[in-house]
């Protein structure tokens, strides 16, 4: 069986010497849907549903099994499949923050933005204490227009999770939007480390906020400071063809 394998593979090591008792239901589900969360972080969508097919001819029945579905159905690009199970899942299980969050991702990602803001704000009622739902909630409220709501909702992800670059990248994006530019500066020094790198990011805010001026500045900082910046360098070429079009 897929699973089995797989699963002699993620015991190798340190954990190997103790191992699960997977003669208990309850940890060989829990085991299995750890091994399901690995594949699905790596891009293995289609083996992950060859694992759940498998786990479902066993009896097994949970809703983060569904989940998993539907995560795995949208990594292999079959998202109508995979917003029908998802909306099983909410269905079924109302209280179930994971399901409400995966189905907002899904549905920011097909262009369902309102359904999406909707979806994953009910995930974070379900689940205050939750940074990457509430870093995602944020960037559907900026994909929204509601850049306000989305620093709000971003702040509170960074509370949660202060190390989380991708959320302070997210911030700087929506302090931007807000003509916020020197927090939003701050905001990506402390997410990139290297000056040059959070000048191309402020560029890259600022040219998504429609401030092409601020951009083009930005990348020629970014490029003076780390000359052939591998993408400041292309964006800057490309900002200024479209300008003098």
């Amino acid at each position: 069986m897929i699973w089995s394998v797989l699963l002699s593979i993620a015991l190798a090591g340190p954990l190997a010497k103790a191992g699960p008792d997977l003669s208990d239901a309850r940890v060989r589900l829990a085991t299995q849907l750890d091994v399901l969360d690995t594949m699905l972080e790596n891009g293995m969508a289609e083996q992950a549903l060859a694992m759940i097919g498998e786990m479902h001819k066993q009896g097994a029945k949970d809703a983060r099994i569904d989940i998993a579905k539907g995560r795995a159905m949208h990594q292999r690009g079959l998202d109508h499949d995979a917003e029908r199970v998802l909306r099983e899942v909410t269905k079924k299980y109302p209280g179930r923050a994971e399901g409400w969050a995966q189905l907002g991702v899904l549905l920011a990602d097909v262009g369902q933005v309102p359904e999406a803001v909707t979806s994953l704000k009910r995930a974070a009622r379900l689940a205050p204490s939750d940074a990457g739902i509430a870093n995602n909630l944020g960037f559907v409220l900026l994909a929204q227009g509601d850049a306000e709501g989305a620093v709000d909702a971003l702040r509170d992800a960074l509370e949660l999770e202060p190390a989380a670059t991708r959320t302070r990248n997210n911030l700087g994006f929506a302090l931007v939007r807000l003509d916020r530019y020197d927090e939003a500066m701050e905001t990506f020094r402390a997410a990139a480390g290297e000056e040059s790198d959070a000048r191309y990011n402020f560029g890259a805010a600022c040219e998504a906020a429609g401030d092409r001026p601020a951009a083009i500045t930005a990348y020629e900082r970014a490029i003076s400071i780390r000359p052939g910046h591998s993408q400041a360098v292309p964006a800057l070429s490309r900002i200024l063809k479209e300008t003098n079009k």
